[in-house]
């Protein structure tokens, strides 16, 4: 493992190698899929996500797309809270709905030609499942849940996890 430390000075010193390492060198370990850790220096703290975070906004955003504003209003807006808000803004932000939608219809689609059910069937099933009273039910029951709240190391292993997907969408549009 790659550890790296962060001085006052905002400088990224990597202990292995003995040498400053800047937010591209990170970015290029995490890439070639090298396991990282970044404490601060002073406090011991694990600060990786707060840099990869700095990485993916600062590396990625020079040439890759940018990530959709209403995915970063909605994670400021909620203040990062809880999981579940980061669920919800991550699901409205990719058009969760129209995928479950799409999804949906593509099953009774396959159920059809399965002779599984009739094309009666399909409409009274497509009728049901599609409603707008259907999904605004699901919206309600989404945030009326009781989810308990994850803890810090639970948001940490996220925050690693969504850093590493990040790091993988961009080798993909890299390749493109």
């Amino acid at each position: 493992m790659h550890l790296i430390k962060k001085y006052a000075n905002r400088k990224l010193y990597h202990t292995n190698k003995k040498q400053y390492i800047t937010l591209e060198g990170i970015a290029r370990l995490v890439q070639d899929g090298e396991a990282i850790k970044i404490l601060d220096n002073e406090t011991g703290d694990d600060i990786t996500s707060s840099i990869l975070a700095q990485v993916v906004l600062q590396v990625r955003g020079r040439s890759a797309p940018q990530l959709p504003t209403t995915l970063l209003t909605g994670m400021i807006q909620f203040g990062g809270d809880t999981l579940a808000n980061l669920r919800r803004t991550l699901f409205d932000s990719l058009g969760g709905i129209y995928l479950i939608e799409n999804e949906i219809g593509r099953r009774i689609d396959i159920l059809i030609s399965g002779s599984k059910i009739s094309a009666e069937e399909a409409v009274y099933w497509r009728r049901l499942l599609l409603s707008d009273e259907f999904a605004e039910s699901a919206k309600t029951h989404m945030a009326d849940q009781n989810i308990d709240m994850p803890s810090r190391n639970d948001v940490v292993q996220l925050n690693s996890q969504v850093d590493a997907l990040a790091s993988i969408v961009e080798q993909i549009l890299t390749k493109q």
